[in-house]
């Protein structure tokens, strides 16, 4: 007796296996069948977009309306000319050179003793050549005159 209760459970689950397959193969192949049971959301409307409209080729002739006066003489209407193509170039980006400033070498100004005979406690200050030369080229390099 015991032997058929387990026969019976193991038809009842490959058969239960069996329809679980079919249901999953169903969802795989429409997964927005009722068996699904979360859905995709669904896809918002599509946007219709305006076509485009046909438009005159040329605008319709317009009429002003004149004050009448017998002294003018008639004069007929006359037509516009029509538009001429035009040339224009496109603007591109040029370089603008610029002025930038840059560190140099400066010419310091050192203090030397110099040797008198009658004590006095004068320095005479110096120039130092190679810095002025330098200066005096990196000026010239930027366009400024050098003092």
């Amino acid at each position: 007796m015991k032997s058929r209760i387990w026969d019976i459970l193991s038809i009842v689950g490959l058969v239960s296996i069996c329809v679980l397959m079919v249901v999953f193969v169903q969802i795989a192949m429409d997964p927005s069948s009722p068996l699904n049971p979360f859905p995709p959301p669904t896809m918002p409307a599509l946007l219709d977009l305006p076509t485009s409209t046909p438009t005159l080729r040329s605008l319709p002739a317009t009429w002003t309306a004149t004050p009448f006066n017998n002294n003018a003489p008639e004069t007929r209407p006359t037509q516009t000319l029509p538009p001429t193509r035009t040339g224009w170039v496109m603007p591109t980006f040029t370089s603008t050179p610029t002025n930038t400033p840059t560190r140099t070498n400066t010419p310091t100004v050192t203090r030397t003793p110099t040797e008198t005979r009658e004590p006095t406690n004068t320095k005479q200050p110096t120039v130092d050549v190679q810095a002025t030369v330098n200066y005096c080229l990196t000026q010239s390099a930027l366009g400024t005159p050098c003092p």
